[in-house]
């Protein structure tokens, strides 16, 4: 695309948008810096600005743009800038709550793109007035048409519904494209996005004829119509034989077809996010001033989703770099109580070898092989927290991993004065389930560990008179599409209000023993199977931890339908 500086000295940047709306400055130097502070070239006073945000370098004919690593970043066009990227003029770019652009200052009003004649029609996409002249006698068409445009209200709402619960930008392209096929008639449509390399719009996604496309050629799409509404911010019209249809030559009948095109642009809250390109090759029909006012509030509902589907995004990675730092936080501080543990028991274990004291050595692996556990348990949740969970299906006997784990416990528990049962379903049938083996394994092994340590944490208060115990039972429920597994212990109990909050990452009742970790792992598994977890219990009585899973994953499954035989 042609910049018509001769000099940067040509250069007028206004700002278009935020709390210095109107305002304007001449470019007095090749290197411009924007920012609130007083060290930036242009002040902007937006607290949402960095002290100096960005910058404007004047190279080979060009002015380009780099973010100088600004909080907020700067976006063009609605992209967020990650790299020096060329600015061409008219082109929105946007700072905290403001937005500037470059204007060449002796032709500051001038359609720089395309001439005059090849646009039919404009409109003010903010007002949907008529963006030239109109003649006293077209008023009562224009009332007509705005009547028109009422009874196009339904039209609107149905675009509406089909885009706007979709929050993932790739997805909403092919979503746009195929709501507007439904929406205004046309031959082909294109949702065209800005390049911040290339420095113009490119589509991204297209129909034709009802049919998506996966490659778009230039001759698809007049470049000089996107021009004028890049630079205008209008919506425009196209009519007659001036442009060609590569699709579609000539109408039904060999008759001269004539195209008509439509381009309008998606604003945003302020910004230009992007634009919508429709074209009509027909013996019989063309578009007209009414079908441009639809199509352009269509573009602005598509820019108001977009935008909203990007900051969305945007707010999803803050948010998972804040989860992040509170990981590595809580995370920290558990190991640290970790290898604390295993330093003491280390040098316990060889003082009872020094000393040739057997018990004292004992006593010191004990201590080690319980920080062992909990050191490899943590690993295994911060696993599971951090991957999605994917599950690996198979029909499995959960009497199996409960008899197991209960044996695998049993050694530790006994050592701890901790007595540990199994009670069976009385119908005595296998406990048969269609379910992930390591992530139910993962779950029941959790809840024994939680378990163990409110025990513990009891007995620390009460002393050793008082056992611990631990009950795990499991059965099928009434209608025998679901298994319930319950752990009861009779530790210190949980608080009514607190039971629902100890499954959130990080929430932890032990102290310096939790992580916080187990309980959050417990029901991401529990809930990829379509179950649920919860607790129960009182204070210093006692809890019981129960999950229900559904025995099947698919009532059409082969192995779903087998275990439900059982019971017929």
């Amino acid at each position: 695309m042609a910049n018509r500086l001769r000099d940067f000295s040509d250069t007028l940047i206004k700002v278009v948008g935020g709390s210095m709306k109107g305002s304007e400055f001449k470019a007095q130097k090749g290197e411009i810096s924007f920012g609130r502070g007083q060290e930036a070239d242009i002040q902007i006073h937006d607290p949402l600005i960095s002290r100096v945000h960005c910058k404007l370098n004047w190279e080979g004919g060009n002015w380009y743009i780099e973010d100088l690593n600004s909080t907020n970043g700067s976006w063009m066009m609605g992209k967020k800038l990650t790299k020096k990227s060329i600015l061409p003029l008219r082109t929105s770019v946007r700072i905290g709550n403001s937005i500037f652009e470059l204007f060449n200052m002796f032709s500051r009003d001038d359609t720089q793109s395309v001439n005059m004649p090849l646009v039919t029609y404009r409109i003010q996409p903010e007002t949907m007035a008529s963006a030239q002249p109109v003649p006293a006698e077209q008023q009562k068409e224009i009332s007509r048409l705005i009547e028109e445009e009422n009874k196009r209200l339904s039209l609107i709402y149905k675009f509406q519904n089909q885009i706007t619960s979709i929050f993932k930008e790739d997805e909403l392209y092919p979503r746009t494209t195929k709501a507007i096929m439904n929406t205004v008639q046309c031959d082909t449509a294109f949702l065209l996005i800005y390049d911040v390399d290339g420095g113009h719009f490119v589509p991204v996604s297209g129909r034709k004829d009802e049919n998506e496309l996966t490659e778009f050629s230039k001759e698809a799409i007049n470049g000089n119509i996107v021009e004028f509404v890049r630079e205008n911010h209008e919506a425009v019209l196209s009519t007659g034989n001036r442009v060609g249809d590569p699709f579609k030559p000539f109408a039904e009948g060999g008759k001269p077809a004539s195209m008509s095109i439509m381009c309008v642009p998606m604003f945003g809250k302020q910004q230009l996010n992007g634009m919508i390109y429709v074209s009509l090759t027909s013996a019989e029909r063309q578009y007209n001033e009414n079908d441009l006012r639809l199509l352009t509030v269509l573009g602005h509902t598509a820019g108001m989703a977009l935008e909203n589907t990007r900051l969305i995004e945007f707010n999803l990675k803050n948010e998972r770099l804040v989860a992040t730092g509170t990981t590595a936080a809580g995370l920290s501080h558990c190991i640290k109580n970790i290898i604390a543990g295993l330093d003491g028991s280390l040098n316990l274990l060889k003082m009872g070898i020094d000393e040739s004291d057997m018990n004292l050595a004992n006593e010191a692996l004990l201590i080690l092989s319980k920080n062992h556990r909990r050191l490899g348990n943590l690993a295994l949740d911060l696993l599971n927290l951090t991957t999605d969970q994917k599950l690996n299906l198979r029909v499995i006997d959960l009497n199996d991993i409960i008899t197991e784990l209960s044996e695998l416990m049993a050694p530790q528990f006994k050592q701890e004065n901790i007595s540990i049962s199994v009670t069976r379903d009385p119908s005595e049938l296998p406990l048969c389930i269609e379910a992930d083996e390591k992530g139910l394994h993962r779950v029941i092994l959790n809840l024994l560990t939680n378990a163990e340590q409110a025990v513990l944490e009891r007995m620390e208060k009460t002393g050793p008179e008082s056992p611990g115990k631990v009950i795990i039972s499991a059965r099928f429920n009434d209608e025998k599409d679901h298994i319930m597994v319950s752990i009861v212990d009779n530790g210190v109990g949980i608080e009514a209000e607190k039971a629902s909050a100890i499954f959130d990452m990080f929430a932890t009742t032990k102290g310096m023993a939790g992580s916080g970790l187990g309980l959050a792992v417990s029901r991401k598994i529990i809930e990829a199977h379509g179950g649920t977890i919860y607790a129960t219990g009182q204070k210093d009585k006692g809890c019981t931890m129960t999950f229900s899973v559904p025995v099947g994953q698919n009532d059409a499954g082969t192995s779903t339908r087998a275990i439900k035989k059982m019971f017929k």
